[in-house]
């Protein structure tokens, strides 16, 4: 377990004002994940950067810690909850209907919980699912079936999603359709009995002390990051690296139809790791923001981004 000295502020301003948080996190959680945890921090401040949209899921179980995280981020003023994701709220209405990627465009998008869409029925997320390709591409039209009856929506988001473990059950189907999420699973500490007790000591104070304190730390993170980050560059050698870790990437997680007997379907087919790349390297933007070495961090989303019965 960490102890305080780990925690001493020695380094860049970032880094200082990461461990900050750190140490707050570490004072009244039982987190050992702690390349999660700075991973998710990355992808978050790496929304202030330029580039293709970046949508990342985090696999884990329900109340193992990364949802404080989450709430943390929420708090700041460039992120907005989406929770609900169904055809109807993607689409809007013809005319005046609601439309949530108006709402959502230009934000970072945090979704803390999938299950409202893994529990829909297989025709709903089946359609939500396709309907989120042309969306990572930038524009969505939707058709009324009417004489001139379609609205077409242009669209520029970042997305932190948490789901559980149940999401592998689909994960088939999705890469069928087109990969568009990176993978990390979070990894939550060993000792179950020791988290339970450390959040019933918390319970008092959960919403008037620790929130506060931890949205305090992420905000002002995130603010730093905001006005400093646009000057991390990469070089050629470094873009090698990101393009090399998204092509292992891409290869590793393709996915393998089979029928019912387990016999093979058709020849698994890879993607071309464009995508992934462009995705990595805003994260690394982030990660060198933050003073990390950024490999090992790359590497483990290699690996998160399998199948996990692979892996």
């Amino acid at each position: 377990m960490k102890t305080r000295a780990d925690f001493e502020l020695e380094e860049s301003p970032m880094l200082q004002t990461l461990k900050a948080l750190e140490s707050v996190l570490w004072t009244y959680f039982e987190i050992t994940d702690w390349q999660g945890v700075r991973l998710i921090v990355a992808i978050a401040i790496s929304h202030y950067t330029t580039g293709e949209m970046l949508w990342v899921r985090i696999i884990g179980p329900s109340r193992s810690g990364k949802t404080e995280l989450f709430r943390a981020i929420i708090a700041t003023g460039d992120a907005v909850p989406l929770e609900s994701i169904t055809p109807g709220s993607l689409k809007g209405g013809f005319k005046t209907g609601h439309r949530v990627l108006h709402r959502i465009n230009q934000k970072l998008v945090i979704t803390k919980d999938l299950a409202a869409l893994l529990t829909a029925r297989s025709d709903v997320r089946t359609e939500v699912l396709g309907t989120l390709r042309p969306i990572k591409d930038g524009s969505f039209i939707a058709d009324f079936g009417t004489p001139g009856g379609y609205v077409e929506q242009h669209v520029w988001f970042d997305w932190l999603i948490a789901t559980t473990p149940a999401y592998e059950r689909y994960r088939t189907l999705e890469s069928l359709l087109g990969e568009r999420f990176i993978d990390m699973r979070w990894r939550p500490a060993e000792d179950r009995e020791e988290m339970a007790f450390r959040a019933a000591q918390n319970n008092p104070e959960l919403e008037s002390v620790i929130r506060p304190e931890i949205n305090s730390r992420m905000s002002s993170l995130m603010e730093r990051a905001k006005l400093t980050i646009k000057d991390t560059e990469l070089d050629k050698d470094e873009l090698r690296i990101i393009s090399q870790y998204a092509d292992k990437t891409a290869l590793l997680r393709t996915p393998v139809e089979r029928d019912r007997y387990r016999n093979l379907v058709g020849y698994p087919e890879p993607e071309v790791g464009t995508d992934l790349a462009q995705g990595f390297s805003r994260i690394v933007k982030g990660l060198k923001h933050l003073g990390l070495d950024y490999e090992p961090y790359l590497n483990r989303l290699l690996w998160d981004s399998m199948p996990k019965m692979r892996s």
